[in-house]
């Protein structure tokens, strides 16, 4: 019962799907497009639409991936319509991909000027992927708890 438990609650998919969810759920219609990238360097976008170098110039984004685990972390590049900064998700255990965000029509001078709340933006989108964890470790632990200490469910396992 606990192997199930385990591959319930650790994993990247899971991770991943909860992050983006909880972040994307955040983002506003005309606000910086918010962009999640998998180890396999798929994408989930708030808006691709407003992204055009997604469309325009998809290899753009590996290149940006390349970047930051090249140690360009937090890695932020001038394209054409805007500016786009990201970073590596990972927590203890796990690689979780890469978040980005594209800022339509800013430049790299407003990029700078504001670089200490971008990094504090970039940090806090770490910070939501290493408690999502946290909360799933803490899920795995207490359903395997009871599954230990459940008449029902241990009479199941016999």
């Amino acid at each position: 019962m606990e192997g199930i438990y385990k591959s319930l609650f650790s994993g990247n998919d899971l991770l991943s799907e909860q992050f983006v969810r909880q972040l994307f759920d955040l983002s506003l219609p005309d606000g910086p497009v918010m962009i999640y990238v998998n180890e396999k360097r798929e994408y989930q976008a708030t808006d691709s639409t407003r992204a055009p170098f997604l469309h325009d110039r998809p290899e753009r984004l590996l290149e940006i991936c390349n970047r930051i685990d090249d140690g360009d972390d937090p890695c932020v590049c001038v394209l054409d319509g805007g500016c786009v900064m990201g970073t590596q998700l990972a927590t203890e255990r796990t690689h979780c991909g890469y978040f980005l965000i594209f800022l339509p029509g800013y430049t790299s001078q407003t990029v700078q000027v504001n670089m200490d709340i971008f990094e504090l933006v970039l940090a806090q989108a770490q910070l939501v992927c290493q408690l999502i964890e946290k909360n799933n470790q803490l899920h795995h632990l207490r359903l395997a708890h009871l599954s230990k200490t459940s008449g029902v469910l241990s009479g199941l396992s016999t």
